[in-house]
């Protein structure tokens, strides 16, 4: 998404289109339109780069199934517990947390004010810039490469919390009245990122800024009752999609908390354990544990995608929606929706006005549901390959963190150089947040550099974070293989399926990130 669209006139063979997107089930998160001057030129044609990159990710699939043996990352991994260091007491200082989760407070405070008595030109008003670059861009990649921030500035979770201790002396959530139905699920989440994306990606008032202070509004008001109605933790895990979204991708991350006394864990609210008992990621017994139970851990990057923990058939939607989300959003920079675009508009005059709007929900429900059914497909395929072909359900949710990190790095394919040429707008308009001619910190007279990266710069990041990401999924879903099957050789019958997933996601993946920025044949 971006606060506003552009398509592109450059058409590569529809045929080509074709057979990349049948080829694919998921890319990933949405997908700014690269705004450049100029384009690059590939110094070979496209085919030749999406040919390499898919014959990168199919020889880390062999160099995997010879030299990997074991499961790695299931049965414990490296790890250190920085609290045992002297930084560590500083990280979770009481002024140090506590002045995070004043800082998420005002950030909602200043969206909500200066969207409602600041300027409704979106680049004369920070909340755009604010809920679109820095937070919803940002976060991601705080939460992939460093951890889960968002757990602990959560500015819904603080004011909630706040308001629990400030009316209420007992050490029980008092919003916990009635108990959360288990056959519910994520379900609530699954229907608020649909609503959230589809603000993001069809309505086209997302970046007035009196819209997204009635969206912050709005939004709350369901959060407090989601968390009055069962309780502000069990809220967090089950109806907060924006917790469930940068929980997600997380996992990916080289840090993680973990309570190491099962009785604080009895307390907890939330089924937080594993199966193999421990309890990782759960800030509910992170914050209650006295320091000796308390870790806050550095480990490898993507261990956290191999816990042994089940999945509902929510949570695979929700991570399946996180996922085609973000790929309708790039494909819409392509010729291909462009065309399909002006055939639906002039097939439908009778919706007037509305027609961009429905089309764009038309697309935004089509790949959700064909990205489901594709996957659920492979899952079949992968689970009769394995000798399993009544399990396809199981093995579904088995692998569906798997393709966790070819949304990390799909994102940072798509958003990157946004982020570095937009995020700059913050500069000046922190100065003058109501564009009241205020010059607070001496920074108005800021103006955003473009040219601080370019369109080469931004094909060769996003290639490499594509490559890896898909090479990193695959790690993944091997591992997660040997732990699902009884025998190695099963394994890896059971990854051919995914491996020819994986692949079909590289291509694609680079063909729509190519779109914006390259010129798609050789240079003359």
């Amino acid at each position: 998404m971006d606060i506003s669209k552009s398509t592109h006139a450059s058409r590569p063979p529809v045929v080509a289109v074709i057979v990349t997107c049948l080829g694919v089930v998921l890319a990933v998160r949405p997908a700014f339109a690269h705004g450049f001057g100029q384009r690059y030129d590939l110094p070979v044609p496209l085919w030749l780069w999406v040919s390499g990159a898919a014959l990168a990710v199919a020889l880390s699939f062999v160099v995997m199934g010879l030299f990997i043996r074991g499961t790695p990352g299931l049965h414990g991994y490296p790890r250190a517990n920085l609290l045992r260091w002297r930084v560590g007491p500083l990280l979770t200082h009481p002024v140090v947390t506590i002045t995070a989760k004043a800082v998420g407070v005002i950030l909602l405070g200043l969206v909500v004010v200066t969207g409602i008595v600041g300027s409704q030109n979106p680049s004369r008003n920070p909340a755009p810039t604010l809920v679109w670059v820095l937070w919803w861009v940002g976060f991601a990649y705080i939460s992939a490469l460093i951890g889960n921030l968002w757990a602990l500035v959560n500015p819904w979770s603080t004011l909630f919390a706040w308001a629990e201790n400030l009316f209420n002396d007992s050490d029980h959530e008092p919003g916990l009245r009635f108990r959360y139905p288990k056959g519910l699920g994520v379900w609530p989440a699954v229907a608020l990122f649909l609503a959230f994306a589809w603000v993001e990606l069809v309505f086209a008032g997302r970046a007035l800024p009196a819209n997204l202070a009635l969206f912050a509004v709005v939004y709350s008001l369901i959060t407090w009752t989601g968390m009055a109605l069962f309780g502000r933790a069990v809220w967090l895990v089950h109806g907060d999609p924006f917790a469930l979204a940068f929980g997600v991708l997380a996992r990916f991350s080289p840090t993680e908390v973990r309570v190491t006394d099962p009785a604080v864990c009895r307390m907890c609210p939330i089924d937080c354990r594993d199966r193999r008992g421990e309890c990782v990621d759960c800030y509910t017994c992170f914050a209650r544990a006295r320091e000796a139970e308390r870790e806050l851990n550095v480990r490898p990057f993507a261990v956290g995608l191999l816990r042994d923990a089940p999945l509902s058939a929510s949570m695979m939607t929700f991570v399946v929606l996180l996922l085609s989300t973000v790929t309708f959003d790039g494909f819409t920079a392509t010729p291909a929706w462009a065309d399909a675009e002006s055939a639906l508009y002039a097939a439908l005059p009778a919706l007037g006005s509305s027609r961009l709007a429905a089309i764009g929900t038309l697309g935004l429900l089509t790949f959700p549901a064909l990205f489901l059914g594709i996957y659920s497909g492979f899952a079949h395929w992968m689970a009769t390959a394995g000798g399993r072909p009544t399990a396809a359900g199981p093995i579904a949710r088995a692998f569906v963190l798997s393709l966790v990190p070819i949304a990390i790095g799909y994102h940072l394919a798509h958003y990157f150089t946004y982020l570095l040429i937009q995020g700059q707008l913050v500069i000046p308009l922190a100065s003058d947040p109501l564009a009241r001619g205020w010059d607070l910190l001496g920074t108005t007279g800021h103006r955003p550099d473009i040219g601080v990266v370019g369109a080469r710069f931004a094909w060769y990041t996003a290639v490499l974070a594509i490559v890896l990401g898909h090479i990193v999924a695959v790690f993944v879903a091997h591992v997660t293989a040997l732990r699902e099957f009884e025998s190695r050789g099963v394994a890896l019958r059971s990854q051919y399926p995914m491996l020819a997933l994986m692949v079909g996601y590289t291509m694609l993946s680079l063909w729509i990130v190519a779109q914006p920025i390259v010129e798609t044949g050789a240079p003359g």
